[in-house]
């Protein structure tokens, strides 16, 4: 099995075609949503702040995510804007889960995101409390933990980071 990760305009018409056909079971459509809303994402402007990716697994797409930066960084990421990244919408066909693919996505994403954006410091994320095993992923490939913004209002999303 031959992983890779490329950006969302180079598919083939083909592999747009495949890309439509990712599942996701229902519990994570409700933490990430699905493959029309992640690509709906790409339609955000100004273009140089985001970019699609698509796992390609044999090259057939597999997997998708959105990084995004600067002025399309959500409000939680706004603090640190000029040096951090975000990540968005991860998501790994069901029929190919367990297979280590958003672990390999993940490992690469350092990498990824400095050579797309060079000034990239840190890379940044919302996962749904209740998420736990996409919790623990993170945190086991190094991201952290941050604390709630406002103690008094506990937040259905906890916000992590990785430091580059």
């Amino acid at each position: 099995m031959q992983f890779a990760l490329t950006r969302h305009e180079s598919l083939s018409p083909t592999q747009q075609r495949q890309l439509l056909e990712i599942e996701l079971l229902p519990e994570q459509i409700r933490h990430v949503g699905d493959i029309h809303g992640g690509l709906h994402t790409l339609t955000a402007r100004p273009v140089a702040d985001r970019q699609g990716f698509v796992l390609l697994v044999d090259d057939i797409p597999r997997g998708f995510f959105v990084l995004k930066r600067r002025s399309l960084l959500p409000e939680w990421a706004r603090e640190h804007a000029k040096v951090t990244t975000t990540l968005h919408a991860l998501m790994v066909d069901k029929r190919f889960q367990g297979g280590g693919l958003g672990k390999q996505c993940l490992r690469a994403l350092p990498a990824l995101a400095r050579d797309l954006w060079p000034d990239t410091a840190q890379l940044m994320l919302a996962v749904e409390a209740g998420n736990h095993p996409a919790r623990q992923l993170y945190l086991a490939l190094g991201w952290q933990a941050l604390p709630e913004r406002d103690p008094d209002h506990v937040s259905v999303e906890r916000l992590m980071l990785l430091a580059l």
